[in-house]
């Protein structure tokens, strides 16, 4: 089970070696100082990890990620948008 904060609980578990992954949005500032954001994830590029199945090694929750998501299943529960990816897909992990 997949528990968020300032949100309910989502029941969503992944299976084996699938990561599920939030999209962190770009922002870009305009000239004139508007907030754009992005919630597509050819432009968002990083993904935060918010779940991950039993046979993931090399990620955990909360890591931030670079994913091939051309390969990535998109999901909504409720309102909340989620990706679902192997993790052989994912090409890197941010350092803090």
């Amino acid at each position: 089970m997949l528990q968020r904060t300032k949100r309910k609980k989502i029941m969503i578990t992944p299976l084996k070696d699938r990561v599920i992954i939030e999209l962190i949005e770009k922002e870009t500032t305009t000239a004139s100082g508007i907030v754009l954001s992005s919630a597509d994830p050819s432009e968002a590029n990083r993904g935060k990890v918010i779940a991950v199945g039993q046979e993931v090694l090399d990620v955990v929750v909360g890591d931030v990620i670079l994913a091939n998501w051309n390969k990535a299943t998109k999901s909504k529960v409720d309102q909340d948008e989620f990706y679902i990816i192997k993790e052989e897909d994912i090409i890197a992990v941010f350092e803090d």
